[in-house]
């Protein structure tokens, strides 16, 4: 039997690679996205209404107290993977990916906003840590929107922005079964990301394109997420988060070993101090 802790392993090796298929798509970051959720919400409510037909009514039954918070919820996290596809797309995913981590110490700040949380000295610190990592990452070429690097590094801080979001209204929405959580916030990230879609881009897909969305609809979205989620109830949450680290640091591998993206000293040194801080942050808790 696989233990917890070997799944949350396998389900953050998973989704380290996501920016390999990102790259490999042929799609936009908000094309990417809009797919992304539009399956995996179809995927997952698929499965569960082929288990009980009446799934659906006793999932919109549990969230409906909070709808406006799990849409909110569903919004964020759809603009979070627009940001980061983007940035992927944009910048090498080594950079991508690190400046997306500084997602943990982006969440201490708007905790003391959001959840009252008090914030000390020493967590001051790490936060003055993480952005200077994100500094040395930043500012290594040209600062300018002119340069697609410069322009990857700005969607991969927003995506830290928003993925931050989405674990704050995560803590207000804890009382709300997982499965019915997940596909609800798919299902309102995509019906958020329909219209900017159809909008900016049309809803034209070739089927290679599609095929490798399908991909990371089912592998990276259902089925990393639902290993993760059962690994949760055997593995205590700080082992998780500190364990959720393997996530950008096999995305570095990754891109490295497939793409040939060898990330540069001041990419490594920015990236060191962003995890170290939110690392040690993790155990000050």
């Amino acid at each position: 039997m696989i233990s917890g802790r070997v799944k949350i392993i396998v389900s953050m090796a998973i989704w380290g690679s996501v920016g390999i298929f990102a790259r490999y798509s042929n799609l936009n970051g908000l094309k990417l996205a809009f797919y992304r959720v539009l399956l995996g919400s179809f995927i997952f409510l698929f499965f569960y209404t082929l288990n009980d037909s009446r799934w659906i009514k006793k999932a919109f039954s549990k969230i409906k107290p909070k709808v406006h918070l799990v849409f909110l919820l569903g919004a964020v996290l759809g603009l979070n993977w627009v940001f980061f596809f983007s940035a992927v797309l944009y910048t090498d995913i080594a950079k991508a990916t690190l400046i997306y981590y500084l997602a943990p110490v982006i969440v201490v700040i708007l905790s003391t906003t959001f959840l009252k949380e008090e914030i000390t000295i020493e967590r001051v610190a790490l936060i003055l840590i993480a952005f200077l990592g994100a500094f040395i990452i930043g500012t290594q070429g040209e600062i300018s929107l002119k340069s697609k690097d410069f322009l990857g590094i700005i969607f991969a801080f927003l995506g830290a922005l928003f993925y931050a979001g989405v674990t704050i209204l995560g803590r207000y929405l804890r009382d709300i079964e997982s499965s019915y959580l997940t596909f609800f916030q798919l299902f309102f990230a995509m019906l958020v990301l329909f219209p900017l879609v159809g909008f900016f881009d049309g809803l034209k897909v070739s089927t290679y394109s599609l095929s490798v969305v399908g991909i990371i609809a089912i592998v990276h979205t259902a089925y990393a997420l639902l290993i993760y989620m059962d690994g949760l109830k055997e593995v205590e949450a700080n082992e998780a988060a500190l364990l959720s680290y393997i996530d950008p640091l096999s995305a570095v591998v990754y891109a490295l070993l497939i793409l040939g993206e060898v990330p540069t000293a001041r990419t490594i040194i920015g990236g060191t101090l962003i995890l170290m801080a939110s690392i040690l942050d993790l155990k000050m808790r």
